[in-house]
């Protein structure tokens, strides 16, 4: 039986040599606490923002032709009106139809268009971020001799101490520089009064 466990041993032994070092980073913790991250995440809300506001104007005055045509219809249906008049209605109502449509369009594609432009955005963000990280864990697993990173969360169970995320934002962050800030433009000067003005030689 000794030759047994002893095989047993060996196998155990081969099996712990084998086993690669492993590194874990949670790629939302770096989304959270990476600056430049954050900043950029809070540039595309500001333009979801925008967009929407946009979106519920246009949306308003689409809505307010589309109460118009309303009017118009109920108009047309009166009793008192003579045929020149229920054609006047109807020609009215045909155009105000018109309008409507074309404004209901404009807004469908600038709604497209928005959408469309966020998304580049983010899969722009997605990009550089990901390079970025995927730049430093590499550095950082070479300097602690780790053969195998994964996305945190892809196991059942990961050991705290496999967890490298802190590092990564810690030296991301270190090396972040964040663009300075606009001055604000000089005020313009007063227009001097017209009696200022120097005489015409």
């Amino acid at each position: 039986m000794k030759p047994f466990f002893l095989a047993l041993a060996f196998a155990a032994v081969t099996l712990r040599a084998a086993a690669p070092n492993v590194g874990v980073v949670d790629a939302e913790e770096v989304m959270k606490k990476y600056g430049k991250a954050v900043a950029i995440q809070g540039d595309i809300q500001k333009s979801k923002d925008a967009a929407q506001a946009a979106i519920n104007e246009r949306g308003k005055e689409v809505d307010a032709i589309r109460a118009e045509l309303d009017a118009i219809q109920k108009r047309g249906q009166s009793p008192l009106l003579s045929e020149a008049g229920k054609k006047s209605v109807q020609t009215e109502f045909q155009a105000k139809v018109e309008v409507y449509q074309q404004r209901g369009a404009e807004l469908q594609k600038f709604i497209q268009e928005a959408n469309a432009t966020i998304q580049q955005r983010q899969a722009e963000m997605t990009k550089t971020i990901g390079a970025e990280v995927r730049a430093e864990v590499e550095k950082i697993s070479k300097a602690k001799s780790l053969q195998l990173v994964l996305p945190k969360g892809i196991s059942l169970y990961t050991d705290a101490s496999l967890d490298i995320t802190d590092e990564v934002v810690k030296v991301l962050n270190d090396n972040y520089k964040p663009a300075p800030a606009a001055a604000p433009a000089a005020p313009a000067a007063p227009a001097a009064p017209a009696g200022d003005k120097p005489a015409a030689k």
